[in-house]
Parts: structure tokens; C-alpha cells; sequence
């Protein structure tokens, strides 16, 4: 009797000639073990379903937009966040925007971040190829590679040999090779960034096609585009309240392969710098996690208000500094001037919303298992009964639907 040629056996014959290569459950490769913060709870939300998510550690993330959106202070807010976590960072920049006093100000360690000024497509793949390849070698020998994020700012400035040629010998033709060059720089690039662990973030150029209902796209192609895992997209509007001032930034994932495509907004004060908690007003509420503007009322004067005010008001039981059990009343309203907050047991300022005295971690995680996961993951498709008789009405049913939706 012959002998059963199996999938194990399959597989270890691969294994002798690719490295990387296992069975998924072996497999380490293609993980996301961590996420590097963004610096914003709702934006963290936006990119990986989370408020604890972030950059995914072994992915590459676009972020375009106009000029003045906050672009590179995404990316820089990202280098520090990194360095928490123990990586040191290439930086290629290729508007030469970034110095010493920039990162400082960011609160980065110069000493872990690698500059490199970069001109060309081809400079910059050249770079990282290399990088990828001394990391992959090191990896085939058995060593513990370092956390290293790449960052390229921007994608959307890089030349090419091309265009710096035609320039200098004075020709003016367009040069119809760039977009060809990005596209093989990133097919060339992504699946050893990955292997390597390797984070990439990069920032792009955006503009307006000339289509009969134009779009906002961003440049380089679809190489770009396709080689990246989430596409942010930024736009801004103008902040101002006074003493300081900073733009509103709408975050659009133009793409997500981690989340349901889902805007958010944050603020960027040019004093103050982004706050972290700014963008989750949008999902705070007394049911939600015990915070939200209204009033406190005592059980005696409760019992006092009618039926119908009594209705939205929700009970709270807690234990004062005498160990006395006290019962009160969150009676909510849009115009009151205070915020209730229910692990304080008492109201506080409007203005301290957006502070960790009110915004907890235990009030962080109960906002991230409640709302902010079964709004911004993806679902599972759920079980049903395949039994043909299920079926019947199903031409009745879509048009049902389809009548809904319209």
C-alpha cells in the first residue's frame, strides 16, 4: 500500500525553501502583536476598532491631506509614542521640514532617530531595501532583531532620477514614470517591512480629480494606495476660543483593514498641543460610562417632581466618607452648566471634560467594551439556518430590503 503524501508533509518540504513560511498557527509573521498610540483616544478608535489601538505594529498606514491638516504632527506625536515602546525610528524626510528643535518639542529622543534627508524615489527604496536586508539576514542567523518604525515624510515630494535629469538639461516634458517607480517601491518593500516587524507610516500629497463629481485622492498612484493597510484622510477646519488657537481635524479612513471606516474628530491647539480625549464627547453619556452634563438630585426632592421629569432621570447608590449609603438622581439636560460624573459622585465644570480626573482608564475601558468596539469593528457574519424551506420568501425579503433602503 502506497504511502499518503499529507498537507504536513507538503508542508515541511516548503519550509526547506522559505524561510518565513509556516502554518498560520505557527506562524508569527503577519501578527499585529501591539499598536503604537496616536495620542488620541478617538482616533486610536478610528484606525484599529480600540481606544488602546493605534498604528498597527507591522503595518503601513497613509496619512494624506491638504497642507496644514497635521500630517507630520500625526507622525511626530507617533515617533514619541514609539519610543515608549522601545523603537528607534528612520526618518526619511524628503521636504526637509523636521529638525532637532521640532523633535524636541515633541518630547523624542534624537539619539534613537535616524535622519535621512531623501530626494528620490530611488534613494528612498534603495535605503530601505538595504535596511530590510541586513534586518532579514540577521533574522535568518537567529538573532532578536530591534524595534525600528520607518517614516517617510512625505511620499507625495519624492522626485525621481528622471524628473532631476529633465530638470537639469532643461526639458519641461512630464515625467510619466513616477507613479511606476512608488507602485514597484512598495510592492518591492511591504512584505519584508512586514517580516521585519517593521512599522511604516507614511504622509501623501492629496488633490481634486477632474472627474464630473470630483474626489479627493491622494498622490502617487495606486501603488501607495494599494500597499497600505489603513488610509487616513485629513481635513481641517479653524479653532479658536480665545487664548489659543489650532485647527479641527476630521480623520477620514479612506481605507481600513482593521476597522469599519469611520470618521472621527480631534483637535490640534498650536499652544497646547492634541488632547487626548478630545473626539470622545461623541460617544460620553450617563448610561454609557456615568458621565454627562445634567444635575444631582436628592432622594427628598425627587420624590417631589412629577412623573413625566422623573422618567429620564437614572439612580445612583454610593457610599460617602462616613460609609453611608446615599441615593441620588442623574436628571440630564443640554443647557445645565455642570457635568455629572458618577465615579466622582458629584459635578464638576464643563471644562473638565476633557481631563484624566473625569475620563478615567476604568471609564476609558468601559466606553471601549460597550461602545467603542461594537461601533467602530467589524462583524461576524452570525449562524443561520441554511434548511432550503428558510428560503422561500427570500425574493420577497430582499425586496423588502431594498424597499427600506431606498
Amino acid at each position: 500500500m502506497s504511502k499518503t503524501f499529507t498537507f504536513e508533509d507538503l508542508n515541511k518540504e516548503l519550509s526547506k525553501i522559505s524561510t518565513f513560511g509556516d502554518t498560520l498557527d505557527k506562524s508569527e509573521v503577519s501578527t499585529v502583536d501591539h499598536h503604537i498610540s496616536t495620542g488620541n483616544y478617538a482616533l486610536n478608535a478610528a484606525l484599529t476598532g480600540s481606544v488602546w489601538g493605534g498604528f498597527p505594529n507591522n503595518r503601513s498606514v497613509a496619512i494624506a491631506g491638504p497642507s496644514g491638516t497635521g500630517k507630520t504632527y500625526l507622525i511626530l506625536n507617533a515617533v514619541r509614542e514609539a519610543q515608549k515602546l522601545g523603537y528607534s525610528i528612520i526618518y526619511y524626510d524628503s521636504e526637509n521640514a523636521v529638525d532637532r528643535s521640532l523633535t524636541d518639542k515633541f518630547g523624542i529622543d534624537p539619539a534613537k532617530l535616524r535622519y535621512e534627508p531623501c530626494n528620490t524615489v530611488q534613494e528612498f527604496r534603495s535605503s530601505v531595501t538595504n535596511l530590510t536586508k541586513a534586518m532579514l539576514e540577521a533574522k535568518k542567523k537567529g538573532s532578536e532583531l530591534p524595534r525600528i518604525m520607518v517614516i517617510l515624510d512625505s511620499a507625495g515630494n519624492l522626485a525621481t532620477q528622471k524628473e532631476i535629469d529633465d530638470a537639469a538639461s532643461g526639458s519641461d516634458k512630464s515625467d510619466m514614470t513616477r507613479a511606476r517607480l512608488l507602485k514597484s517601491t512598495f510592492r518591492i518593500l511591504m512584505t519584508q517591512m512586514g517580516i521585519c516587524k517593521i512599522p511604516f507610516l507614511f504622509t501623501n500629497h492629496v488633490y481634486q480629480t477632474q472627474d464630473l463629481f470630483s474626489k479627493q485622492v491622494a498622490g502617487g498612484g495606486t501603488g501607495p494606495e494599494y500597499a497600505a493597510s489603513i488610509i487616513l484622510f485629513l481635513n481641517k477646519a479653524k479653532l479658536a476660543d480665545g487664548n489659543s488657537t489650532g485647527i479641527i481635524v476630521t480623520a477620514k479612513p479612506n481605507k481600513n483593514r482593521f476597522a469599519k471606516p469611520t470618521p472621527v474628530k480631534f483637535w490640534i491647539d498650536f499652544n497646547k498641543g492634541m488632547n487626548p480625549y478630545v473626539g470622545l464627547q461623541e460617544f460620553i453619556s450617563w448610561d454609557n460610562c456615568g458621565i454627562q452634563r445634567g444635575r444631582l438630585i436628592n432622594e427628598k426632592d425627587f420624590m417631589k417632581m412629577s412623573e413625566k421629569d422623573k422618567e429620564p432621570c437614572r439612580k445612583h447608590t454610593y457610599k460617602n466618607e462616613k460609609g453611608d449609603e446615599v441615593t441620588v438622581y442623574f436628571q440630564p439636560s443640554e443647557t445645565a452648566r455642570k457635568l455629572c460624573v458618577k465615579h466622582l459622585n458629584d459635578t464638576v465644570d464643563l471644562n473638565m471634560l476633557f481631563k484624566p480626573e473625569v475620563i478615567t482608564k476604568e471609564v476609558l475601558d468601559l466606553l471601549d467594551e460597550k461602545i467603542i468596539k461594537p461601533t467602530f469593528s467589524y462583524g461576524v457574519d452570525e449562524e443561520f439556518d441554511d434548511d432550503p424551506e428558510t428560503f422561500e420568501d427570500s425574493d420577497e425579503i430582499a425586496e423588502e430590503l431594498t424597499k427600506e433602503n431606498e
